[in-house]
């Protein structure tokens, strides 16, 4: 399915939404921000995995704050960062999925750590799967396969070499912590994300977005703003969802086939009702007896 010409359909005109101050939050929410360690150590993955001591005017230190002046100045708008003011060595990190892909408008967590050997060896990433198996080199421990995250060309992840793709590998003089997280979007978070992956159980593209669909629902459950990675976030998920949530429906309704199983159907009531909770005018997606069931249960 062609994700990206779906979206190009979507009419806008008809649905008027009031801009509160979740959209107004939203619409100033930076790429790339310091904050408060107690805002970003709790829950962090690599909170334990302290770098003591590090010399405001250490090679560490320097080349981190070097990190730091790279992302505020050249992130992709998809993609977010929060660093960690006192514990430089500490980030997390959101990543937006790609249209014209299975993880289009898929909301995307990753902690990162530099060690004290940064950056002669690559940062640490874990990712927050939500326990969901949604991609080939994104483990549901957490575990991020790719090449730019490894040394040696012989222990490398990255298991099928495309046409027109190079293996690029860490290089202490020339890879950065934006690179890393803009190869996760294009080149793991990708439009055929199976391709390559013969040993690994396939998943269709189907399949892979109604599990994106499904880590979105997880995202949005209201007590999920108060827990960690998204307390940071909060304002980026609620505002994000808010703006995309018709073209997810949009795309979910072009993937629904008559034949489909049940799940996918009471899947897209999940979105429907996730999205309108959420601020979000969706109810002329709603058929007329599920609007009507809806309307007494809102009563009650």
């Amino acid at each position: 399915m062609d994700y990206t010409k779906t979206e190009e359909k979507i009419m806008f005109g008809e649905i008027e939404e009031i801009e509160d101050i979740i959209e107004k939050r939203f619409k100033k929410y930076k790429n790339f921000a310091r904050i408060p360690t107690h805002l970003l150590n709790q829950n962090h993955h690599f909170i334990h995995h302290k770098t003591i001591n590090i010399n405001p005017k250490s090679e560490l230190a320097e080349r981190i704050h070097k990190e730091w002046e790279i992302l505020e100045k050249n992130l992709p708008s998809s993609i977010f960062v929060r660093a960690s003011a006192e514990r430089i060595d500490l980030m997390r990190a959101v990543i937006i999925g790609l249209e014209g892909t299975p993880y289009c408008h898929g909301l995307f967590f990753f902690d990162i750590f530099f060690p004290t050997t940064y950056p002669v060896t690559p940062p640490l990433i874990f990712y927050h799967s939500y326990g969901f198996d949604l991609n080939p080199n994104l483990h549901r421990d957490g575990q991020v396969s790719l090449d730019l995250l490894t040394i040696n060309v012989s222990h490398s992840w990255w298991n099928c070499k495309r046409d027109s793709d190079e293996k690029q590998q860490w290089n202490p003089q020339e890879s950065n912590i934006m690179q890393v997280l803009v190869s996760i979007q294009h080149k793991v978070l990708n439009a055929n994300p199976y391709y390559c992956h013969k040993g690994h159980p396939q998943k269709s593209n189907k399949e892979v977005f109604r599990l994106n669909c499904q880590a979105m629902l997880v995202m949005l459950q209201p007590h999920m703003q108060f827990k960690q990675p998204h307390m940071q976030f909060k304002h980026l998920v609620q505002g994000h969802f808010r703006n995309r949530a018709h073209q997810i429906l949009q795309i979910h309704k072009a993937e629904m086939k008559p034949d489909d199983d049940e799940e996918m159907n009471q899947l897209f009531i999940k979105l429907l009702n996730a999205f309108e909770d959420n601020g979000a005018y969706c109810g002329h997606y709603y058929p007329k007896a599920l609007k009507e069931r809806r309307s007494i249960s809102n009563h009650r």
